[in-house]
């Protein structure tokens, strides 16, 4: 039969489209709290400013957060996590090597930083190449995984390492690390 399109289905699709991104969000905390504990805290509360910072690139620029928008923003959600997990798991081979807690957080974001820049930069760049060459909803969507990876990368790198480095000088240099 015959479907009715009317002024709600963009309405609707947007109340998808959060939904989606509150269940990715959701997922993500779920996932870094149960798998990295104390290390996937850090990471959760990096993840919430990375939100905010994501958020106040676009008012920044006056982009309007639309539904190919949301489909950005969830992937860079993805990618920022991606950016912690590679320096969990360096920092836990450090450890598991015997170096002190200390050392392994500086070895493990060292080792994962190029990893990180790399990804992040050939993110973008795929992203510019979109809003360069697309049209109004792709170049939504690029806008905002540009704006979600420079977050992540900030986050990532400088937030969840300042973390550390608070929680290591307030534990007086703790010799275990819940990670």
């Amino acid at each position: 039969g015959w479907r009715n399109i009317g002024a709600s289905l963009g309405a609707d699709s947007i109340r998808n489209g959060v939904r989606a991104l509150i269940i990715a969000i959701g997922l993500v905390v779920v996932i870094m709290v149960v798998y990295y504990r104390f290390s996937g805290v850090l990471a959760v509360v990096a993840l919430g400013l990375y939100v905010v910072y994501t958020l106040a690139m676009l008012a920044y620029f006056n982009a309007v957060l639309t539904l190919p928008g949301l489909a950005g923003f969830v992937l860079s959600i993805g990618i920022a996590v991606d950016a912690n997990v590679l320096i969990f798991e360096r920092i836990r081979e450090e450890l598991d090597r015997g170096k002190t807690v200390r050392t392994s957080i500086d070895e493990g974001f060292r080792h994962a930083l190029s990893a990180i820049i790399d990804t992040s930069v050939t993110t973008i760049l795929t992203a510019a190449v979109l809003y360069q060459y697309g049209t109004g909803p792709v170049q939504g969507f690029a806008v905002t995984l540009i704006a979600g990876i420079t977050a992540s990368l900030f986050t990532a790198i400088f937030v969840v390492r300042t973390f550390y480095l608070l929680w290591l000088s307030r534990s007086r240099g703790a010799q275990t690390l819940s990670i």
